[in-house]
């Protein structure tokens, strides 16, 4: 993918993360997690209208969502549809690591209405990283980090309302996050801290943050072992994954292609026995240092997949929302042997 065919939605002034899209016969709204800074002390949703054509696109000018509340930070940002609804689910806290409460709501015209409680009986904060996914047809799994870190958990509701007491996955990471095959097989991905060949000047091994996946066929009873989504030496982020128009699913995430280059965008096909397929480079590296890719399909077939270019230096990079549409899904050339059950 060429810089010419990529969209800035935001300019400096925020930074934002994960984004979700909610598709009408009439309009493509595109709704966003922006933070004021990165110290992350307040944080809220906006959106933005795209118009998608023959691979361009066009967005109006983001606004703030209107949500009724006060709230120092509204965040983690999910869409569910069930029963041909579309819900928003997102979480509301005092701060990054408070306590936060779960909410859903419809988007119209800019503003969440029809806002419901959703009911945990487990405390989760915006530092727990939590996301929703549709399973099973009809029903909600939810996966986040442990408010006081770094436990992975998992749980299921039967109305996307009231969730069952979660069951911990036996690894201990951050960042997560759930998609699911059409057979009704689940993968969690998640990342976690393991050492490399390389040491320190005083010996210690050097530590690097490294994705990887779990796949279960029985709705989260048991789960495959932890598999790294490549055997690189460095470091592998922020993996999301979205259902391929085959039946598999393509996982997109970021690392260098170079030691000393920032993150680039990446994919490979991913299937129910857990085989990984080739790697594809998805955005040129010259573009930037790529982080939170999240891919959405689109009712034609094709994807749209935003990101952010967050500068050589982290903290000081504006960190903003980009968008591009891609056209076809990755090739599977499968490489490797699944995991056990």
């Amino acid at each position: 993918m060429a810089d010419r065919n990529i969209l800035r939605i935001e300019q400096p002034g925020e930074i934002q993360y994960q984004s979700t899209l909610i598709q009408t016969e009439s309009a493509n709204v595109l709704v966003y997690e922006s933070w004021g800074g990165h110290d992350m002390k307040h944080g809220r949703l906006r959106y933005s209208q795209l118009s998608m054509n023959n691979g361009k696109i066009v967005a109006d000018t983001p606004r703030n969502l209107k949500i009724g509340s006060d709230s120092a930070v509204v965040t983690s940002l999910s869409k569910i549809t069930l029963n041909s609804i579309d819900w928003l689910y997102y979480i509301e806290a005092k701060s990054f690591n408070a306590e936060a409460s779960l909410f859903r709501a419809k988007l119209d015209a800019g503003k969440l209405i029809e806002q419901e409680a959703v009911l945990l009986t487990f405390p989760i904060a915006p530092s727990s990283n939590i996301r929703l996914h549709l399973i099973d047809g009809n029903k909600v799994a939810l996966v986040f980090t442990g408010k006081k870190c770094c436990e992975l958990y998992f749980s299921i509701s039967d109305d996307g309302l009231i969730f069952n007491r979660p069951s911990e996955l036996g690894n201990t990471g951050f960042m997560p996050f759930l998609s699911s095959f059409p057979g009704g097989e689940i993968v969690y991905f998640f990342q976690k801290s393991i050492h490399t060949s390389k040491t320190q000047p005083s010996g210690k091994p050097v530590y690097i943050t490294k994705t990887h996946f779990r796949i279960s066929s029985n709705l989260g009873n048991t789960w495959t072992e932890a598999v790294p989504i490549n055997l690189i030496d460095v470091t592998v982020h922020d993996a999301k994954a979205v259902i391929r128009l085959d039946g598999n699913i393509d996982v997109y995430y970021v690392y260098p292609i170079q030691e000393d280059r920032g993150l680039s965008l990446w994919r490979r096909c991913l299937n129910p026995h857990g085989q990984l397929g080739s790697e594809e480079l998805v955005v040129d590296p010259s573009f930037g240092n790529i982080a939170k890719p999240t891919p959405h399909r689109l009712k034609n077939g094709e994807l749209l997949i935003t990101f952010v270019e967050q500068g050589k230096v982290v903290l000081e990079g504006y960190h903003n929302l980009h968008a591009a549409i891609i056209s076809r899904d990755a090739n599977c050339h499968f490489e490797q042997d699944g995991p056990d059950q």
